[in-house]
């Protein structure tokens, strides 16, 4: 019995609570403009979305909130509308009590830029997202050839975590070229010659086995001396010489 007393009694509390929430904490600033639209942008220093495009696109859809009754300012529509860019991961809008409008972005981590054979071109995220455009970032390392896109979340996403996390690799790395048969080639930034990978496959003992033949064989006879070398086979590496 007492129980239900208390049941009874905490729904009675939770109704009137919402009243009250709905009479009294409502933002309801109907007649008041707003005065001002900040728009504060976390991207990690690495692709460039502005507040000027923000502003642009914004404008373009007419849900600029600058000047606009605030009672009428639709947080969530200005929330989607920025979600749409696909470099953007997450977008917070609200009022503020000095009558003002904060926008709040983030962005995606782009990890690998992608040219493909029939022109497509794109940024993938940590994630293996495709990030449409070009957008100007620092240096990130090229991914191109025979390329779809349903390799984002595959071979592309293994081959950038793998650089991300591998500093001589990251550095030594210029770009990754896919073959029409799937096939991986490197193309490094140091030497004369290119890195015959085969699959992705086993990558890290790949490289790993590549690196002790830097370390002990072209350190010593120069990097020079090859046009390229096949590490698609186990315990092997296959130089062709000049």
């Amino acid at each position: 019995m007492l129980k239900k007393i208390l049941i009874i009694s905490a729904a009675i509390l939770l109704g009137t609570y919402a009243v009250f929430a709905a009479l009294f904490l409502r933002d309801d600033r109907s007649g008041t403009k707003c005065s001002d639209v900040t728009i504060s942008i976390d991207c990690d220093d690495t692709p460039s979305l502005t507040a000027e495009e923000i502003v642009r696109l914004l404008k373009g859809k007419k849900i600029y909130p600058l000047e606009k009754d605030l009672g009428n300012i639709d947080c969530t529509l200005i929330e989607k509308a920025v979600l749409d860019l696909s470099i953007v991961e997450d977008c917070k809008c609200y009022k503020t009590h000095k009558n003002t409008l904060a926008i709040d972005i983030t962005c995606k981590t782009p990890v690998m830029r992608v040219f493909s054979i029939g022109g497509d071109e794109y940024l993938i995220d940590d994630k293996g997202n495709i990030i449409e455009g070009t957008h100007n970032a620092v240096y990130l390392p090229v991914a191109s050839g025979y390329i779809k896109r349903e390799m984002a979340q595959n071979e592309i996403l293994q081959m950038a975590q793998f650089l991300g996390e591998e500093e001589f690799w990251n550095e030594q790395i210029e770009q990754v070229y896919f073959t029409q048969k799937n096939e991986i080639v490197l193309v490094p930034r140091v030497g004369d010659h290119i890195i015959e990978l085969g699959s992705i496959s086993n990558l890290e003992e790949k490289l790993n086995k590549l690196k002790d033949f830097y370390d002990e064989g072209l350190n010593r006879i120069g990097w020079n001396k090859y046009s390229k070398l096949n590490i698609e086979f186990d315990n092997k590496v296959i130089g062709t010489k000049k």
